[in-house]
């Protein structure tokens, strides 16, 4: 169960599910690179489907390399030493990984989109034997799986790994093999993945199911919680009064809890909205009237106001699993907003109380706005 609660502040750590399946510091060496070129490029042919998703489909690929030379660093003689020379994947490095992802993996479009991010790809080599003519060669990959939602890029998983090989000087072709099996790695480690968390994972899920109530337990403590059959009394404001012109002040504002969890493959969201004021930062100079009061329960009653709006909006909102806490925060904070806006506007108009005219009328407003809420 996930829980979150929020008053005139918010905090929000957000984490990303991220699994690591090999991971390897890399510095890549300062390398004596050969400029003619002797090798061919490296080829990804497709020679038959890995095998068939059920989660998802590969949409397209981003090319989020610092370095994007070609890919391979390779030995091209027995002669060469320190020298080797760049060679990149036959038609571009992204160009050929495309086609090879879209050819070992079928494309179904009823499907997950999923987007790979190309953070590394290299293939690192050295002469390790020069009488004997043996090369060792290292693959590193580095991939990120993200779930396109409606344009909006979602994390999910991390790759990072490679192979480590050796081959004779002049078995170049051996080199594609293991680059595939290293690609080919990283796709059925996404996919295991992702099929033990289709219907766990919250970034995965579809629906949303939005559970919407109000706090008014009366906790005998400083929080007044509103409540209709409940109307405040002057024994509520027992905060120290200050330096002012005025005759009684209220503090009242807004907050919301949420709770999520999974149910049945969807995520459930539980709303908790409370409208409240705090007595010990409420005061009253003295024996004030009822006339007084009615003001201050007023701005109690704005409150609630903007809460039942918010209320009609959240209800309204298309929430997705990935984004349903950013989007009801947003609108919590546009609400307080709008509370704070409210308030300043009816002790503009009313004078603080001391026009009845202006007052009887937001009287009579909030009334009518109460009442088509269900409230009064």
């Amino acid at each position: 169960m996930r829980k979150w609660q929020l008053y005139r502040f918010i905090s929000k750590v957000a984490g990303f599910f991220t699994l690591i399946y090999l991971h390897s510091l890399v510095a890549y060496p300062r390398l004596a690179l050969q400029e003619s070129p002797s090798i061919d490029p490296i080829s990804l042919k497709v020679t038959s489907q890995l095998f068939v998703p059920e989660e998802y489909y590969i949409k397209g690929l981003i090319d989020d390399r610092t370095d994007r030379s070609p890919v391979a660093f390779l030995v091209p003689n027995a002669r060469s030493g320190s020298q080797l020379e760049t060679v990149d994947l036959e038609g571009g490095a992204m160009n050929a990984l495309e086609n090879y992802l879209f050819g070992v993996l079928p494309q179904n479009d009823q499907l997950r989109p999923i987007i790979v991010r190309v953070n590394d790809l290299k293939i690192v080599e050295s002469l390790q034997d020069t009488g004997n003519g043996v090369v060792s060669g290292e693959v590193f990959l580095d991939f990120s799986f993200e779930l396109d939602r409606d344009g909006e890029l979602v994390h999910l998983l991390d790759f990072q790994g490679g192979a480590s090989y050796k081959r004779g000087v002049r078995q170049f072709y051996l080199i594609g093999p293991v680059l595939k099996r290293s690609i080919n790695n990283s796709l059925k480690y996404f996919n295991d993945w992702i099929e033990n968390e289709s219907d766990k994972d919250i970034k995965l899920l579809r629906d949303v199911t939005i559970r919407i109530r109000d706090y008014q337990q009366d906790m005998k403590d400083d929080t007044v919680f509103y409540d209709p059959k409940r109307p405040l009394t002057w024994e509520d404001f027992t905060g120290r009064p200050r330096f002012s012109n005025y005759a009684a002040s209220i503090f009242a504002s807004i907050g919301y809890e949420g709770n999520s969890w999974i149910e049945e493959g969807q995520v459930i969201v539980d709303l908790t909205f409370k409208t409240y004021m705090l007595k010990s930062s409420s005061w009253v100079k003295g024996d004030n009237n009822s006339y007084g009061l009615n003001h201050e329960q007023r701005h109690f009653d704005i409150a609630k106001i903007v809460v039942e709006r918010l209320k009609e909006r959240v209800r309204q909102l298309n929430l997705q699993p990935h984004n349903y806490e950013r989007n009801v925060s947003f609108h919590y904070l546009e609400a307080y907003r709008e509370m704070n806006r409210l308030q300043e506007q009816y002790d503009r108009e009313t004078a603080h109380g001391r026009n009845g005219r202006a007052q009887e009328r937001w009287n009579k407003k909030i009334d009518e706005e109460l009442a088509q809420f269900g409230v009064k």
